[in-house]
């Protein structure tokens, strides 16, 4: 797979867009609805495996960034139990909004909050998703990790197909990703030297590098998908 021409598409689909697409991942990550990419600022840089995370993890997070910002526990269990509760209907928006961005269609910001409709399979995906790969890290770190890769094409899937559940996505997220898990590893490899150069930068570089990774991701799903076969209206 030529990875240098996802990235190529990447850039093609956010020139222009720039500004949109670093305010709907921010947004997005703030909701619990990112695809793949951490933390942008300092206080918010802890590092979740994969590209979900779980409840474990969550928790871990908010309690470092409750001992750095203070007195600020309530807030921080809202913004938790925000994440957790929107953070699947929000993904399935960022995803849509991912992929009109790639077949450079237009899309409005609100398009992120679209899928609020869809609140129960959106949540849905995202527990199985966590579930799945927590269950399956139990018998060893690596299964879980490569089970994670094999659901990663869910809310992409659910967002060209709103008629399929999230039990439905993931499956098919599980037989599109046959023979192409190592490939979407090596693609976020990739942008190792990016995600260096943005933690020099105190993190504020992934404003700009992590719409990118998500738009990479997007053009990723759409060769393995069969483009233009698949498209969103």
């Amino acid at each position: 797979m030529d990875f240098s021409e996802l990235r190529f598409q990447a850039r093609e689909g956010l020139r222009g867009r720039w500004a949109q697409a670093i305010g709907v991942a921010v947004v997005a990550w703030i909701l619990g609805g990112t695809l793949v990419g951490a933390g942008f600022l300092p206080q918010f840089s802890y590092h979740f495996r994969g590209d979900d995370f779980t409840l474990d993890e969550l928790i871990q997070a908010f309690t470092t960034l409750s001992s750095q910002c203070g007195n600020t526990t309530i807030t921080l269990n809202l913004l938790s139990l925000a994440q957790l509760i929107l953070g699947g209907a929000v993904q399935l928006g960022y995803a849509r909004i991912l992929l009109k961005q790639h077949d450079k269609k237009d899309s409005a910001f609100d398009e992120l909050f679209s899928q609020f409709h869809r609140f129960g399979q959106g949540f849905a995906q995202k527990f199985l998703r966590s579930l799945y790969s927590f269950l399956w890290g139990l018998l060893f770190i690596i299964p879980g990790f490569v089970k994670s890769y094999s659901y990663a094409m869910t809310p992409f899937i659910m967002a060209d197909h709103p008629n399929l559940t999230a039990s439905q996505a993931i499956r098919r997220s599980q037989e599109l990703m046959n023979g192409y898990k190592l490939e979407l590893f090596v693609l976020r490899l990739t942008f190792i030297g990016w995600d260096i150069l943005a933690a020099m930068t105190f993190n504020l570089g992934h404003l700009v590098l992590n719409p990118y990774k998500n738009a990479a991701e997007a053009a990723f799903y759409r060769r393995i998908a069969g483009y233009p076969r698949i498209t969103v209206e």
